[in-house]
């Protein structure tokens, strides 16, 4: 089951990196429970989004509220409503270690990336293209250096 996020609130920062790592861990727990069921072919897991829940999930609660105020929240995510997704296809997703620098430069971010070390996710190649030295290099400046040349970079 995929919580939401009232309107109202972005979340951005370290809210976005709790929500994320926590994500990770809900699809991984699913997933190795999925696997201990059944080792030779471990049953598919789906993603399931607040408001939109199936009668197949809702009637295995003993009560259920379906919260029409939420249904609408989701659906307004045209990229969610009505699409089946595989958990383990999501985790991938926010698992992903490496990203092209257009789209550390690009934002909203990648979900999963952690905005304070977008310098992380780049190839070494593209490393050197956007900051201009190595990562060894990188790595000896003082942290106050490596900040402001992320900022004066768009890598923060």
């Amino acid at each position: 089951w995929q919580g939401w996020w009232a309107s109202e609130n972005t979340i951005t920062g370290s809210a976005r990196i709790r929500w994320d790592t926590d994500r990770k861990c809900a699809m991984e727990t699913v997933l190795q429970y999925c696997r201990g069921k059944n080792k030779k072919k471990p049953p598919k897991s789906y993603l399931i989004h607040a408001g939109l829940e199936p009668l197949t999930f809702t009637n295995m609660f003993p009560s259920w509220e379906h919260r029409e105020d939420i249904a609408e929240i989701t659906e307004n995510d045209a990229e969610i409503c009505n699409q089946i997704i595989l958990v383990e296809d999501v985790l991938a997703k926010l698992c992903k270690t490496l990203f092209p620098l257009s789209e550390l430069l690009a934002r909203p971010l990648p979900e999963g990336v952690d905005p304070l070390n977008l310098e992380i996710y780049l190839s070494d190649e593209d490393f050197e293209t956007a900051l201009e030295m190595t990562r060894e290099e990188y790595n000896a400046l003082p942290s106050w250096k490596q900040v402001n040349l992320k900022k004066s970079k768009g890598l923060f």
